[in-house]
């Protein structure tokens, strides 16, 4: 009998011993998901970003691309420009001779402006009622 009630002793007490690790393996399984889980949301939030920065980049590219064709764009008229200045200055003496005349002492004052210490004062220069002339006309 007393072996009986031993093994019944050993019995339970092996049987609270996998109850209370079966206990621990399911907090630590809970708690092993519960990171998963949170992995995954901030895999999905940097999957997100990722394609974000290359739509972005791709953006970015693409305009700098079309940046570089309007400057290359740009250079070429200046280029032709600067070739029908010199042909015409070349071909015409009364054309040179306005070319390099100075500009009148008014119209001189007018494309001189003083430095402007800070944006403020660059402000105060600008007219208030009139449009700012378009510098390429």
């Amino acid at each position: 009998m007393k072996v009986l009630a031993a093994l019944l002793v050993m019995a339970v007490l092996g049987l609270w011993w996998l109850r209370h690790d079966n206990g621990n393996l399911r907090q630590s399984f809970e708690k092993a998901n519960r990171v998963a889980s949170e992995q995954a949301k901030v895999i999905d939030i940097l999957k997100n970003q990722l394609s974000v920065a290359v739509a972005r980049a791709n953006k970015n590219e693409q305009a700098q691309a079309a940046l570089n064709r309007k400057l290359n764009a740009a250079g070429e008229r200046a280029l032709r420009r600067e070739n029908t200045i010199t042909r015409l200055l070349n071909e015409n003496e009364q054309f040179r001779r306005w070319y390099s005349a100075d500009l009148p002492d008014a119209v001189h004052r007018v494309h001189v402006r003083n430095a402007c210490a800070s944006a403020g004062d660059c402000l105060q220069q600008l007219p208030e009622s009139q449009p700012v002339p378009d510098a390429g006309q």
